[in-house]
């Protein structure tokens, strides 16, 4: 079974050759250097013209090919608890079929029982699927395991760490929390929230890093929607990669909306961070 494009030719290009034309354009960003192995990123999933060539950094950026991919992403159009996995042969992609860690998705459905099967969290989902044709372009030969995040730290992130514990125990991966920053406020207002979200994020400190959250909320900026879209994905890889012991976290890059289409008026933030080792 394959898991079908649902965003293609709105978020991305559908065509092989407009796709690979927007790719050399984000190949025009260099690649700053690693400061040790990655073992994950923060990587965003607006459209590709808005936020690709800042996710397309944090694949380009790898020295080493990887085997396997866990890409995470929060549900923004269906509630539930725990996470949707999808374990099927392949995901669609316009430059062909990216193929599925069968293994590594049986493995997580049989560890916790927070997670499933269930498909109503793929069929509209953007914050998985954009990433898949960076990862056919950028990681040759790496396979994904697709998983979409419910709602709420005790039922969502908590076995969701547990589990990425038990399968580094099995097999190396990268795993990608899928998250976009600030959520429409003007221009300068992003900049100085990002900075300061990405200030304590760099710090790994997970107490940190919800300081800074409610911190910032508590301004009440104008228009002001959330620090970050995707809470349980990157909370589940700043408590990984601490585990992990991934003691260098590297901002690559950050833009917003606003440097992109020149409307600074209501813009969202995006960031590449590499957590390494």
């Amino acid at each position: 079974m394959r898991l079908p494009s649902v965003v293609d030719g709105q978020f991305y290009p559908n065509q092989p050759a407009e796709l690979k034309k927007l790719f050399q354009a984000f190949e025009a960003i260099p690649v700053p250097e690693l400061l040790g192995e990655a073992l994950g990123f923060l990587l965003p999933h607006a459209g590709y013209v808005y936020s690709g060539a800042l996710a397309a950094l944090g694949y380009r950026s790898l020295t080493q090919a990887v085997e396997t991919i866990v890409v995470v992403g929060p549900s923004h159009s269906v509630r539930f608890p725990g996470a949707a996995i999808f374990a099927g042969e392949a995901v669609e992609t316009p430059l062909g079929d990216l193929p599925v860690d069968q293994e590594a998705c049986e493995f997580l459905l049989g560890q916790e029982k927070a997670f499933s099967q269930f498909e109503p969290a793929f069929a509209r989902e953007h914050s998985v699927e954009v990433h898949f044709p960076l990862i056919r372009q950028y990681c040759p030969g790496a396979k994904v395991v697709p998983l979409i995040t419910g709602q709420g730290q005790a039922a969502t992130v908590a076995p969701l760490v547990r589990a990425l514990k038990a399968l580094r125990s099995q097999k190396p991966f990268l795993l990608v929390a899928s998250s976009d920053l600030s959520h429409y406020p003007d221009y300068a207002t992003a900049v100085e929230a990002d900075r300061r979200f990405l200030d304590a994020l760099l710090k790994g400190d997970e107490a940190e890093i919800e300081a800074a959250n409610r911190e910032i909320l508590a301004q009440k900026y104008p228009d002001y929607f959330c620090t970050h879209c995707g809470p349980e994905p990157l909370s589940a890889l700043v408590q990984w990669a601490a585990h992990e012991k991934a003691q260098k976290i590297q901002l690559l890059n950050y833009r917003n909306s606003g440097d992109v289409t020149n409307d600074k008026t209501r813009v969202v933030g995006y960031a590449t961070v590499a957590f390494c080792r």
